[in-house]
């Protein structure tokens, strides 16, 4: 709660954005259909980011775009918004069980690398430059990188 007053009355907000009791109390009750139906795109983020990334990706029925050697790029469309797209990739260290985790990464929608001056250019879809678009890189400044590094 962001705002409480003594007779339980307040109000709820998450980072600036005012939102209902439930997306701060209760996000595991929020539903990908509740989400998708959200007007405001500020309360439908927060409500995204409390349901968790990935999983609202998972959930919403999102469609594998390309999968190669780097990992599996998904989207699944946001009624409203851009596309929510992001590369599944597996952690390069192992857990203490020897199992390997993997982890959801958001890359822009036409795979963008992030510059420090804004984005660059739209790259061809696949899990290569949605991971390149993360390092500022191309997928081709991305293999080569690997190659210098070998």
């Amino acid at each position: 709660m962001a705002l409480a007053y003594p007779d339980g009355w307040g109000l709820y907000a998450w980072h600036g954005v005012r939102v209902s009791y439930r997306v701060i109390e209760h996000p595991s009750e929020l539903t990908v259909k509740e989400i998708q139906a959200e007007q405001n795109a500020e309360v439908r983020r927060v409500m995204v980011e409390r349901y968790g990334l990935s999983r609202f990706l998972l959930d919403s029925g999102a469609k594998k775009l390309a999968e190669d050697e780097f990992g599996e790029l998904y989207q699944t469309d946001i009624p409203g918004d851009e596309p929510l797209v992001m590369v599944k990739v597996m952690n390069s260290t192992a857990e203490p069980d020897g199992s390997v985790k993997p982890y959801f990464l958001r890359v822009n929608p036409e795979l963008k690398p992030l510059l420090s001056d804004g984005l660059g250019n739209s790259q061809k879809i696949s899990a290569l430059n949605a991971v390149a678009s993360t390092f500022g890189m191309t997928g081709s400044e991305y293999l080569k990188s690997l190659v210098e590094q070998t």
